[in-house]
């Protein structure tokens, strides 16, 4: 049975993107899937001075085996002044140390959600050009603007029929490249 990795790239308590991942994944069985919070992960900022005096640390460890023992992911990563937050850039900084590549050419669902109409569009298409870099192969991306709008936080449930339905169609595209 194949099993999906799924995660924001926020440092937020309460991310719109953590909720969007959690409202997506909800169209699979929930055995396939592994929800985590990054922030549950803590890394120091990468430094070469830290890895040569201390190693990698214990969590970017952890952090490798999840990604080892998973055969796919949903990612979903808000837009800081048009780029990923620091903590989602730390984690990659610190996995890329490790061996081999970070995807390891796995699946990726990449998702953005943003408050306002442009759905973090910008670091979308960042990320877009970036993860094959480090070893994803994004099959599929959504993004999710004017959140708020689309989505109802009480039931973590999508108001929008239309967008529910490129969420599913997404989750099938990334289940039909396992």
């Amino acid at each position: 049975m194949p099993r999906i990795l799924a995660f924001s790239g926020s440092s937020s308590s309460t991310s719109i993107n953590q909720q969007l991942v959690k409202a997506v994944v909800r169209h699979l069985d929930k055995d396939d899937v592994t929800l985590i919070d990054i922030r549950d992960y803590p890394l120091p900022q990468f430094s070469v001075d830290i890895e040569q005096a201390e190693g990698s640390p214990e969590n970017a460890g952890r952090l490798k085996t999840l990604f080892d023992d998973h055969d796919a992911f949903i990612i979903s990563s808000p837009e800081h002044n048009g780029s990923m937050p620091v903590i989602f850039k730390n984690m990659i900084d610190w996995l890329s140390r490790l061996e081999g590549t970070i995807f390891q050419d796995k699946p990726i669902l990449l998702m953005s959600a943003s408050p306002g109409q442009g759905g973090g569009k910008t670091n979308l298409n960042n990320l877009l050009s970036l993860v094959p870099w480090w070893g994803g192969k994004v099959v599929s991306h959504l993004s999710v603007g004017n959140f708020s709008d689309v989505f109802d936080g009480a039931s973590g449930n999508f108001t929008d029929p239309e967008l529910d339905g490129k969420a599913r169609d997404a989750i099938g595209i990334l289940k039909g490249a396992l």
